[in-house]
């Protein structure tokens, strides 16, 4: 098998390594942080630039330029997966480059992280219809608890959301998963969590998966809840599956080297652990560490401790080489 060319990327990250999805290479379509939600757990930071408007935010002949000159090395996957640092369906060229992987890279399972929130858009739900996978996320059934987790835009209702959602499912063929993100105190209660079952039985997904504060969110208030709540939660919504971290899992390798601008990149969409850039960048887990220890001295990222291990992530203010 080929190593990938020497060719640092600007829109595509990783391949990381997922706790849904494998090994995932991720695609991130959106300017940082561009978003239709200002979430107060997000691992990517507070939302800068709140929209519902749909465009060509990156030119998406350049992405597909990218994806095809990775992609051609045969790199060992799980997924392509569209996530990043902001809301990938505000992209209007996203169904263009999911029949594009689908045409000239058909080996590789297409995956969509998506928050759900454009979902009551037809148009939408057409183009992302050939993806193999789209997890969504619902945090709240309810409009107070939605405007307390998700802080959406001011036009958004979590009811028009909730019907996207069922529209999409009656319509899609493949694997469909609901992600419920718990924040103790907002979202746990006996009545948003009974509003929330009614809504999943209308949904009907494949799967639900609870998620709960991993990584450092932008809210510094807000803590993971502890696996008895968890199970406990899983039972109230009829049996919802909880995602883990396996860090002995297999792991699958392309890149072979780490530049700073790759590595500031990569924290920018996701706080890492040592551990974690090691294995995205197949260098041994002292280097990662250094690497970012340089960073935080420079004062271009920070770190916390957080249970999994130390994080780092890069600092609000920093300025560095970004797209959008």
């Amino acid at each position: 098998m080929e190593k990938p060319k020497a060719r640092h990327y600007r829109y595509l990250f990783g391949p990381v390594r997922s706790r849904r999805l494998g090994v995932s290479l991720g695609v991130d379509l959106m300017p940082h942080k561009t978003c239709t939600l200002d979430c107060v757990y997000c691992e990517c930071g507070k939302t800068t630039r709140k929209t519902l408007v749909r465009k060509e935010y990156i030119p998406t002949l350049d992405i597909m330029d990218e994806l095809d000159d990775l992609l051609s090395s045969a790199p060992d996957l799980d997924y392509v997966t569209f996530s990043g640092a902001g809301e990938p369906t505000l992209h209007s060229g996203i169904g263009e480059m999911i029949a594009f992987l689908k045409r000239d890279h058909p080996r590789y399972p297409v995956a969509l992280l998506t928050n759900g929130t454009l979902f009551h858009n037809p148009r939408v739900r057409d183009e992302i219809s050939d993806a193999d996978r789209v997890i969504a996320s619902l945090d709240g059934a309810t409009s107070g608890v939605f405007k307390k987790v998700n802080r959406p835009h001011s036009a958004l209702r979590v009811t028009e959301m909730i019907q996207g959602l069922v529209d999409f499912r009656q319509a899609f063929s493949h694997q469909f998963f609901i992600e419920i993100f718990i924040v103790p105190g907002l979202n746990d209660s006996d009545s948003e969590l009974s509003a929330l079952k009614s809504a999943l039985g209308r949904i009907q997904p494949d799967g639900v998966h609870l998620n709960t504060l991993d990584r450092p969110g932008t809210e510094p208030w807000v803590k993971p809840a502890g696996d008895t709540a968890l199970k406990k939660i899983a039972n109230a919504l009829g049996g919802a599956g909880l995602i883990r971290f396996h860090p002995k899992g297999r792991h699958k390798k392309v890149a072979g080297d780490i530049g700073d601008i790759q590595l500031i990149e990569t924290l920018l969409r996701r706080p890492c652990t040592a551990e974690d850039v090691a294995a995205i960048f197949d260098i041994n887990t002292q280097m990662a560490q250094d690497r970012m220890e340089r960073l935080v001295a420079d004062g271009l990222a920070q770190k916390k401790r957080m249970p999994r291990g130390t994080f780092y992530f890069m600092q609000k203010n920093a300025h560095v080489c970004k797209t959008g």
